[in-house]
């Protein structure tokens, strides 16, 4: 119980703690020969943001493509398993009314519909081991996120190369880190 204690506590001390982002802050070069070359660097920086982005759209369509062959193949197995829930729903439900029995003159019995009455059930056999459990419909919307992250990546690395760019160029670039959510205050 102790333990379970010590997880919660630390969980919510977790979610409380400060949250940072880290931002790049750019101090261009004085010189001409400097400022003409962050010119050049910033024409590789658009230019490989461009392909980078045309090699995306490219990928997206590839993953679309497997991701609604994955949904096809899914839907069919959810089909299957679909079928197979009803069937096992039915005889689960089969299986709680054989397991009740009303012993004295349930239904229509010497003096007429004497009705259901719980008191004079008696149990036949042991409660059904499980309810099945229903099958999860597959999601093209799911298929396609999962395919995406999976085939496609977003960062080409474009922001590296331009940042190096930049301090070969004579400039610097500062990292700061900054805080954006449950920020301690100075006091």
């Amino acid at each position: 119980m102790k333990y379970i204690f010590i997880i919660l506590i630390s969980l919510f001390f977790l979610g409380c703690s400060p949250k940072y982002k880290i931002v790049n802050a750019y101090v261009a070069p004085q010189t001409e020969s400097g400022k003409a070359c962050l010119v050049e660097c910033q024409k590789q920086y658009g230019s490989c943001k461009e392909v980078c982005k045309a090699n995306f759209e490219i990928c997206q369509t590839k993953a679309h493509a497997t991701a609604k062959e994955n949904y096809d193949r899914k839907m069919q197995r959810y089909s299957i398993l679909l079928e197979r829930y009803l069937d096992d729903m039915e005889m689960y439900q089969l299986e709680i009314d054989l397991m009740y029995f009303d012993g004295f003159y349930g239904g229509y019995g010497r003096y007429g519909y004497s009705g259901y009455y719980p008191h004079r059930m008696f149990m036949m056999h042991p409660m059904p081991v499980y309810r099945p459990a229903r099958p999860y419909k597959p999601s093209l919307a799911k298929e396609i996120q999962l395919a995406e992250a999976k085939m496609c990546q977003i960062d080409c690395g474009c922001t590296t190369t331009f940042d190096d760019c930049f301090v070969g160029c004579g400039g610097t670039v500062k990292t700061d880190r900054i805080c954006i959510e449950n920020c301690p205050s100075d006091r």
